[in-house]
């Protein structure tokens, strides 16, 4: 039977974190699922689903001290249940506007007040291209809970009052 994990680690980044981290799954029998990993300023933020049998995944629980000494990242590890749910249809939303506070929480508001669950979210500041003001882009994955006519009319409402620029696609269209 296969057992999951959900691994998450931040600390200082640096060349080799993700061979380390790939080796140590490796050494206990684990494998690399699903992953997200990113350098944010300086801080290697990293997210992993590990798979293996029962015995790889209790070793890689019972081993996280030594992942931290390792690779010098704080370590924590979260069981998954079993059975997965089932995968559902998912959009991408696509959003871009003039830096200002609060934009995330704008968007999120308005997909939680359609029962949306968001499954993934990413944001970055861009320079605009020829004055350099800071642009604020958005991607993310969402699955419909209410419906997507709902999202949409409630993303219309937001980013007409926040000035964004956004697009909802398919996710694989």
């Amino acid at each position: 039977m296969i057992r999951r994990v959900v691994l998450t680690a931040i600390g200082d980044d640096r060349p080799g974190l993700v061979q380390e981290l790939a080796a140590f799954a490796l050494e206990r029998g684990a494998s690399i699922e699903e992953s997200r990993m990113l350098n944010m300023r300086g801080q290697f933020a990293i997210a992993v689903l590990f798979a293996g049998s029962e015995d790889a995944v209790a070793r890689v629980e019972r081993e996280l001290d030594e992942l931290e000494q390792i690779t010098s990242l704080a370590v924590r590890a979260t069981p998954v249940p079993e059975p997965a749910p089932a995968p559902r249809r998912t959009y991408r939303i696509s959003a871009r506007a003039l830096d200002q506070p609060g934009l995330v929480h704008q968007i999120a508001d308005a997909l939680r007040g359609c029962a949306a669950n968001i499954e993934s979210v990413e944001t970055t500041l861009e320079p605009a291209p020829v004055s350099g003001t800071p642009i604020f882009a958005m991607e993310i994955i969402v699955a419909p809970g209410n419906g997507l006519d709902e999202i949409k009319g409630a993303l219309e409402t937001v980013c007409r009052r926040c000035d964004i620029d956004w697009s909802i696609a398919a996710v694989g269209s």
